[in-house]
């Protein structure tokens, strides 16, 4: 085969590589960023529904929930027990310890409270609204898009050389 054979081969193998990988990758999200799973600001209300608004969350992708001191976080299943803070409503489910990653595995939203005192009256709350599958979204995920830049490139310099 000639080189120019060899570059184009290796081109198509890329092309198809970057189609499966596109879509296929989940996303970490920590809750609250950088502030992480707490008591918000001056109890702010909207401080975590501000935090899920920015971001479309897919099937695949995990909720990690970072905390320091005194702190739960717990899931639980209906908007009704998330709005009350219902502690000890049924099918409440107390997940791990801090740290903890909570895979996203289902459609719809997912209701995650703290249970310690009146952490959750005070804005310690947060509703992520799962949209689709992560493989149905609409465009690639930024990691998916910046390795296929780095593909591209490579086929580049491979049908130079």
């Amino acid at each position: 085969m000639t080189n120019h054979r060899v570059g184009l081969s290796l081109i198509g193998l890329l092309i198809v590589a970057m189609t499966f990988l596109e879509g296929a990758i989940a996303a970490d999200y920590t809750v609250g960023d950088d502030y992480g799973w707490d008591v918000p600001p001056n109890n702010s209300s909207d401080f975590y529904a501000s935090w899920a608004n920015r971001f479309e969350f897919k099937i695949g992708d995990v909720a990690v929930f970072n905390w320091t001191g005194d702190h739960t976080a717990a899931q639980v299943t209906n908007k009704a027990d998330f709005d009350s803070c219902n502690k000890s409503g049924a099918g409440i489910r107390l997940i791990g310890e801090a740290g903890v990653r909570v895979p996203i595995t289902w459609e719809g939203f997912h209701y995650f409270i703290c249970t310690v005192d009146s952490h959750c009256e005070q804005g310690q709350k947060v509703a992520l609204n799962v949209t689709a599958d992560v493989s149905s979204a609409p465009g690639p995920h930024p990691t998916v898009f910046a390795f296929s830049m780095v593909l591209c490139a490579l086929a580049i310099v491979l049908l130079i050389h």
